[in-house]
Formats: C-alpha cells, structure tokens, sequence
C-alpha cells in the first residue's frame, strides 16, 4: 500500500523520525509494538512503529541513518508530500492479553521504537496496577531519543520508571551497559514479562543473562536489528 509523507523531523545527528499517512487510512491498522516493511527500488527494510495507535491515522518510524547501507541513504532523500510503498503491520512482538506482572523493556538506540508505542499505549489506558521499567542503553546523553518525553512520563507515571545507561557519558546517573541494571532491579526473581530490542550482540547476552536468572523462554520477547 502507499503511504504520503506527512513530516520529517531530526530527532538526533543520525536519527529522523518519519511520520506516514497510510492510503487509504482505514485499511491500515497496527497493534503496539508491530512494524512495516518500506519498499524502496526493489528494497526491503523493516522499521518499527514508534507511536501508539490513535485517530490522527498518522504512524511514525524513527530510523537511523546507515551511511554505508541501501535504504536509509535513500530514505534520507525523500521529503514531505512524497509517496512510499509501505507493507501492512506486521510482527508478534506484542503487548500480553493480561497486565498480570510487571514489565521491563530493554532496548538500544532505535530499538527503542516499539516500546515508545507499546509505552505510550498503556499510560493512556487507564491505571496502571504493575511497574513499567524502560531500561534504554546509549553511549551519550546526545543519543537518547525522546528522552524529554520519557522523563515527562515518569514525573506524571509512578508505575513507569525510566532508566537510562550510558556506555560512554562521565557523569551519567547509570553508566556501563543494560544487563546489570535489569539484574539489580530483578534479583528477587519475581515473576515479570520481558521485552528486549536493539543490536544482535545485546539480545543475545539479555537472553543468556535471562536465562541464568531462572527465566523462561515464556517471559521474554525479543526483536533484533542488524542495522
């Protein structure tokens, strides 16, 4: 199906957000945390939805640019008012049926992308009764994206806690990497659903990791990129 090109905005130095009108508008719809695949000159590359479901029939997919790569340097030509061919939402990586336990959503970079729309989507639902942890892995405060929006989130939210890492920043609240702080926040051991998006190597330590804390296959999810 087609889709017009509303708007693009420079979220950070190598990231812009897109935000598409799919045609027609009631044809399309898309569940948290699902994606669609963009067809460019006979290429394919999928890209998360990082909105939630709403009425304005608008979805927005935030994107790294890949300089070395065939898509993105592509993507970065396009403007507002232009056409691309987009798929039909696609992908299992879904919010559960039942909000029984707590949440925790672990990501890098872009990978962030469906929890913003898995996020936002339960804040605007009703009361929440189980925490929500975001635990996103940068290298720089610089590269956190919707960073004001995540910490708006948090101050109006006393369920959701968001909990940036930085691997490079002096001076960051929590520095290193993801694993230790879902370690930490998890040693307990409660019962909890996990979601995990972002760099192969990422997904798998999260999955090794998860595993040797007694989790089972059942309580994660998992999406990763290549780039």
């Amino acid at each position: 199906m087609q889709a017009v090109i509303e708007n693009i905005t420079q979220e950070t130095e190598s990231v812009k957000r897109f935000f598409l009108r799919p045609q027609p508008e009631s044809s399309f719809a898309f569940l948290p945390g699902q994606f669609v695949t963009i067809r460019l000159d006979d290429l394919e590359r999928s890209y998360s939805i990082a909105n939630a479901p709403d009425k304005s029939g608008i979805i927005e997919l935030c994107i790294v640019l890949n300089p070395q790569g065939k898509v993105t340097p592509l993507l970065w030509q396009l403007k507002p008012g232009e056409t691309i061919e987009i798929s039909q939402a696609l992908g299992s990586m879904v919010l559960p049926d039942t909000l029984d336990k707590d949440l925790c959503f672990i990501c890098t970079g872009t990978g962030v992308a469906p929890f913003r729309s898995m996020i936002g989507h339960l804040l605007s639902n009703g009361e929440l009764q189980h925490d929500i942890y975001l635990i996103f892995g940068n290298r720089y405060k610089k590269d956190i994206l919707y960073r004001t929006e995540f910490e708006d989130w948090a101050v109006k939210h006393d369920k959701f806690h968001f909990i940036p890492v930085m691997s490079r920043e002096i001076g960051a609240n929590r520095t290193g990497y993801v694993h230790p702080v879902y370690e930490e926040i998890f040693a307990d051991k409660r019962d909890a659903h996990f979601y995990v998006c972002g760099w192969e190597a990422m997904c798998r330590e999260a999955r090794q990791r998860l595993k040797a804390m007694g989790y089972t296959r059942k309580q994660y999810t998992f999406e990763q990129y290549d780039g």
